[in-house]
C-alpha cells in the first residue's frame, strides 16, 4: 500500500502494440481509487543499479495485487530467454499475490485450434506436434503463458485462481476490470485473505 493507504495494483508490462489500450486500463484502475504500478505509464520505481527485469520483479513484490494481460505477442521485453511479462506473471502467482488475468481472444482461439491441427509424416501418420512460426501476428510462446495461468497439469478440481477472462475489444477488457475493481472493500478483503 502507498503511504496514504491506497492499494497498489500492478498491471503487467505487456506493451508492444498495446500502448493506448494499456494506458486506458491503467487509467480505469486509477479512477476506481487504486494506485497503479506499470512500466509503460512510468510508475515502476526504478533502481538504476538494477536491470529492467529486476526492477519489474521488484514492482511485483511491492504490489498488493496484480493484473496480467496475455496477448498474441510475446513482447520485446526479453532478457536472453526470459520474457519480462511472463516472469512478472510467474512471480505474482508464486508470491500468491491476488491476481486477475485478461487473455486476448486470438490466444484462446489459437490454443483451441492447435488441438485439432496435425501434419502427415513421411509414412502418412498423423503427427500432432504442429508448431507455429513466429510472426508479427502471433508468437506461440504466448500459449505457454496462458497454460501457466490456467494451471494446466493440475487436476481441474484442485485448481483455483485459474480464471483468465477472454477479450477482443478494449471495452470488453474494461468491463472485466470494472467488475473486479469497482468495490474497494472486495479487493481489500481478498488481499487480507491472501491466496491459498
Amino acid at each position: 500500500m502507498t503511504l496514504d493507504g491506497e492499494i497498489e495494483i500492478m498491471v503487467a508490462s505487456t506493451v508492444f502494440g498495446f500502448q493506448d489500450q494499456l494506458s486506458t486500463i491503467c487509467a480505469t484502475i486509477s479512477t476506481l481509487g487504486y494506485s497503479v504500478i506499470n512500466s509503460h505509464i512510468g510508475t515502476v520505481r526504478v533502481n538504476p543499479n538494477k536491470s529492467i527485469l529486476e526492477n519489474c520483479l521488484d514492482a511485483v513484490r511491492q504490489c498488493d495485487a496484480f493484473v496480467g494481460v496475455i496477448r498474441p505477442y510475446y513482447g520485446t521485453g526479453n532478457i536472453e530467454e526470459r520474457n519480462i511479462t511472463f516472469e512478472e506473471i510467474k512471480l505474482a502467482i508464486q508470491l500468491k499475490k491476488p491476481y486477475w488475468f485478461l487473455v486476448h481472444r486470438d490466444v484462446v482461439f489459437t490454443k483451441e485450434l492447435k488441438k485439432h491441427l496435425y501434419y502427415l509424416d513421411s509414412k502418412g501418420h498423423q503427427q500432432p506436434d504442429v508448431r507455429i512460426r513466429k510472426s508479427n501476428i502471433f508468437d506461440e510462446r504466448t500459449l505457454d503463458i496462458y497454460s501457466h495461468v490456467l494451471l494446466e497439469g493440475k487436476p481441474m478440481r484442485t485448481r483455483t485462481g485459474n480464471w483468465a477472462q477472454p477479450f477482443y475489444r478494449l471495452d470488453e477488457a474494461l468491463d472485466y476490470i470494472n467488475a473486479q475493481f469497482k468495490s474497494n472493500e472486495f479487493i481489500t478483503e481478498i488481499i487480507k485473505e491472501g491466496i491459498h
